[in-house]
C-alpha cells in the first residue's frame, strides 16, 4: 500500500466535521443553495464516514456516540433537504418553462415557481432555527467523537481494501429487488440513496487511487441517474397537486419523469462499475 494511494478514514472525518461546522454557520447567515446544498451533502458524507468506521478493524467503541450524533445528523440532513430540494424544483421548472412556447405552460411554471420559492422561504427558516437548537450539541458531540478516535486518526486503507468495504457494504444494505422488478417506487428511491452512500465511502480515497475512484464514479453514476428520476417524480406530483392533471406544466413534467426512469432502469441493469 502507497501512502498516495491509501484512505484515512478518520481524517476525513474530521475535515468532514470542518466542513459541517462552516456550513452551519453560513446557513444560519444567509441559507442561499450553494449553502443549502452543501449543508446537506455534509451531513451525508459524515453518516458515509460512519458507516466505514463501522467496518475497519480495531477502531475504539463509539456506536453509542454515533448513534446519538447519527440522530441530531438527520434532523439537520431532513430539514436542509426540504429546502434544497426545493431549490431542484424551481430550477427545473424553469428547465421546461425556457425551452416552451406554450403560453399555459409558462404561465403555469411562473405561478408555480412563485409557490415554491415561497415554501422554500418558510423552510429555510425552520432550517435556521434548527440549526440554533441542535447546531452546539452535534458540535460537542462531534468533538467527543473525534477524540474517541484519535488513537487510529493513521490507520489507513488501501484502495483495495476500501473497494471492497465499499461493495460490500452496498450489497449488505441495498434491499433484494421486488417481484414486479424496477418499478417499485420505494425501491428505486432506496437503491439510490444506498449508492450515493456507498459513493462517499469509496470517495474516501485519494484521486490517485484510480481503482476506488472509479468504484465511486459507478455509484455517483447510478445515484445521479436516480436523483434525477427522483426529483421529476416529485415534481410531477407536485404540479398535478397544485395545478391538476390537464396542466400542460404537469404533462411535461410527466414525461420528463418517464425518460428518467427508463435512463435510471438503464444504469440499473448495468450495474456499478
Amino acid at each position: 500500500m502507497t501512502a498516495s494511494s491509501a484512505a484515512y478514514p478518520v481524517r476525513t472525518l474530521r475535515e468532514h466535521v470542518n466542513s459541517l461546522e462552516a456550513a452551519i454557520t453560513v446557513c444560519l447567515a444567509d441559507p442561499k443553495p450553494r449553502a443549502i446544498h452543501r449543508l446537506r451533502t455534509t451531513t451525508r458524507r459524515i453518516e458515509g464516514q460512519f458507516a466505514l468506521l463501522a467496518t475497519v478493524p480495531d477502531v475504539p467503541k463509539h456506536d453509542r456516540l454515533a448513534n446519538k450524533t447519527r440522530r441530531d445528523l438527520k434532523k439537520i440532513r431532513r430539514a436542509a433537504g426540504n429546502v434544497r430540494d426545493l431549490d431542484v424544483q424551481v430550477d427545473l421548472i424553469e428547465s421546461v418553462r425556457s425551452k416552451s412556447r406554450n403560453r399555459t405552460l409558462k404561465d403555469d411554471a411562473a405561478k408555480l415557481s412563485a409557490r415554491m420559492e415561497s415554501v422554500r422561504e418558510d423552510n429555510a427558516k425552520q432550517l435556521q432555527k434548527l440549526l440554533q437548537r441542535y447546531g452546539g450539541d452535534l458540535a460537542k458531540r462531534l468533538g467527543k467523537l473525534m477524540n474517541t478516535l484519535e488513537p487510529v486518526a493513521s490507520r489507513a486503507l488501501s484502495q483495495t481494501e476500501l473497494a471492497a468495504l465499499a461493495r460490500e457494504w452496498f450489497r449488505k444494505n441495498t434491499p433484494a429487488e421486488p417481484s414486479d422488478g424496477h418499478d417499485d417506487p420505494d425501491y428505486l428511491h432506496t437503491v439510490r440513496k444506498k449508492a450515493k452512500l456507498a459513493r462517499y465511502i469509496a470517495e474516501n480515497a485519494p484521486k490517485s487511487a484510480l481503482s476506488a475512484r472509479r468504484l465511486a464514479q459507478g455509484f455517483e453514476n447510478l445515484q445521479q441517474a436516480g436523483g434525477e428520476w427522483h426529483d421529476w417524480l416529485i415534481l410531477a406530483a407536485v404540479a398535478d397537486d397544485e395545478l391538476g392533471g390537464p396542466s400542460p406544466l404537469a404533462k411535461a413534467f410527466t414525461r420528463r419523469c418517464h425518460l428518467a426512469l427508463r435512463a435510471y432502469k438503464r444504469r440499473l441493469n448495468s450495474g456499478i462499475a
